[in-house]
């Protein structure tokens, strides 16, 4: 904190020193605060595994725009990242240093041209979360209306870059980067909105450590429906394919589907998703590929990705982390297909709103693929979320969830009993939004 504290008297006293130039700048603040309890029970949905229930937390994103004109503006975002009380930094006589730069990027317009150019984040449309980039990186991106229908958003990005010189040929170009390339074509018709997009990723070969450089491939479409107001449907469809090596390929596909109905108190909402799953072939993977997603962007709720104000958990993919180890399982699709429904910004009474949310997944995999979930697993959860808005900026929030994973045996003796006991989440606190 200390350090956040110095940094803001530097900024401050820069301006004033050299008021001339300040006067010229408007500095404007915003930023997502939020202090809440955790008590999670089953947390890898087995009451034999023994850890804390019941945790204090806290996080703070703070946001500062150096606005000189309509026109020009830097963006400079600061977080104290999840602190948990009593550890580390928010153990006793607290004195943490652990402020993070997240975003600093320029954001500037040239002939009409939104240039954004740093650290910033990147996500490609989606309708619950993108399977395929989700996450802050630094990068290039224009972005031009080209008509009152077309625009158009060109991007580069550099997810990965290890090394300057290859330590062990010097003479020889150390090919270690991971690029990533995009273009977005956002459509706007009456009662109907396209993003279509296309991403190509260059991995460098001493990055993966093989001996050739892979290309990734994904092309998807986001679009929105809503010239049947009230009803309004939403969907994704995405596809990605790359060749790792002579001898292993990965592609596959993801789709995405959900309607609403908006009513005055409340609005029903009916949700759907594919994604392609392992078959008993173990020479190519038909999972759709993953660039970056933090985490796992994707969901409708916590255990299957985390939509919520406080998503510190994604509890199904950690328990299915500890049966099979991979980037894939802890960032892009798993494989699983599920349905939901949802009552969303149901409003009662004034200040107080409820969010209701229940689904069921079951796993798309061949049951040769037994660390993942196959074609006899099962999942379903059940969330209830209340917000009461104390003040227009300050909320009390309230979050609910039950989860419950069910694995088949598949004849190993052991696999059906692994996860036997229901996972329950109960998340309370504030969240200040500024």
């Amino acid at each position: 904190m200390k350090k956040f504290i110095l940094m803001l008297v530097f900024l401050l006293s820069f301006m004033f020193v050299f008021g001339g130039i300040a006067s010229a700048l408007e500095v404007k603040a915003k930023g997502s605060w939020r202090v809440h309890t955790n008590y999670v029970m089953n947390k890898e949905f087995d009451k034999d595994t023994k850890y804390d229930r019941f945790n204090a937390w806290q996080r703070a994103r703070t946001i500062f725009e150096f606005v000189s004109s309509d026109n020009v503006k830097g963006v400079l975002q600061f977080e104290i990242g999840d602190t948990k009380w009593g550890k580390d930094d928010g153990a006793l006589n607290t004195d943490g240093k652990n402020i993070k730069t997240k975003h600093a990027y320029l954001d500037f317009k040239v002939l009409d041209t939104q240039v954004k150019a740093g650290l910033q984040p990147l996500e490609l449309p989606s309708v619950f979360g993108s399977h395929i980039l989700s996450a802050d990186v630094g990068a290039f991106l224009v972005s031009r209306q080209l008509t009152d229908m077309f625009g158009l958003t060109l991007g580069w990005a550099r997810p990965y870059d290890q090394d300057d010189i290859n330590p062990i040929r010097t003479d020889k170009h150390w090919n270690d980067e991971v690029d990533v390339f995009l273009l977005v074509v956002p459509v706007a018709l009456d009662g109907l909105t396209l993003n279509p997009f296309f991403v190509v990723s260059k991995f460098g070969k001493d990055y993966l450590n093989t001996p050739s450089n892979a290309t990734m491939y994904h092309g998807g479409l986001n679009f929105e429906l809503s010239m049947f107001n009230p009803v309004v449907l939403k969907g994704d469809f995405n596809y990605g394919h790359v060749k790792w090596n002579d001898n292993f390929k990965q592609s596959g596909w993801v789709a995405v589907l959900a309607a609403q109905y908006k009513m005055d108190l409340f609005t029903p909402e009916l949700f759907g998703f594919y994604e392609t799953g392992e078959d008993k072939d173990f020479r190519n993977s038909k999972t759709m590929p993953v660039i970056g997603t933090d985490g796992g962007a994707f969901g409708p709720g916590v255990g299957l990705g985390s939509n919520t104000e406080f998503n510190m958990d994604n509890l199904l993919r950690d328990a299915l982390y500890v049966m099979h180890s991979d980037y894939q399982n802890q960032e892009g699709a798993l494989g699983v297909k599920g349905v939901g429904a949802a009552l969303r910004d149901i409003q009662l009474v004034d200040k107080l709103s409820h969010e209701v949310v229940v689904y069921y997944v079951v796993g798309n995999n061949h049951e040769n693929n037994y660390s993942l979930m196959t074609t006899k697993d099962k999942y379903y959860e059940a969330n209830f979320n209340t917000k009461y808005q104390i003040y227009e900026s300050l909320a009390l929030v309230l979050e609910t969830a039950y989860g419950k994973l069910k694995l088949d045996d598949l004849g190993t003796g052991s696999r059906g009993s692994m996860f036997e006991d229901g996972m329950v989440r109960v998340v309370g606190g504030f969240v200040y939004k500024f």
